[in-house]
């Protein structure tokens, strides 16, 4: 992370249009509050959205780990043994986005 970067973020009431969640990747309908920020990172500039539930998450999970900057994790790009990291953990802490990203109980699976 260099000197001229930046983060700038809030909570928005309700979206205008929807977006796609850069938690999850699931869509934000319009309506909907949702955690907006943009910023420079590394020389890039960028734009995100996310569902509340999914930021309280991410953010949550980062502190348990302190996995911040490059390392933190988004629970949309992780492999499988990541969601086995953090699946038990968001289906105790964050059962909403635990069902947004398909993450099921084990004995919900043995019983489908």
């Amino acid at each position: 992370m260099s000197f001229d970067d930046f983060h700038s973020g809030r909570e928005l009431k309700a979206t205008r249009k929807p977006h796609a969640c850069e938690q999850c990747g699931r869509n934000i309908e319009t309506g909907s509050p949702a955690y907006y920020a943009a910023g420079k990172y590394d020389g890039h500039f960028y734009t995100q959205y996310e569902h509340v539930e999914c930021r309280a998450a991410g953010m949550a999970y980062a502190e348990e780990t302190g996995l911040w900057g490059e390392d933190f994790t988004w629970f949309q790009h992780a492999d499988s043994d990541m969601l086995a990291d953090f699946g038990p953990w968001l289906l105790e802490h964050h059962p909403i986005v635990a069902e947004r990203l398909n993450i099921e109980r084990e004995e919900d699976e043995v019983e489908a």
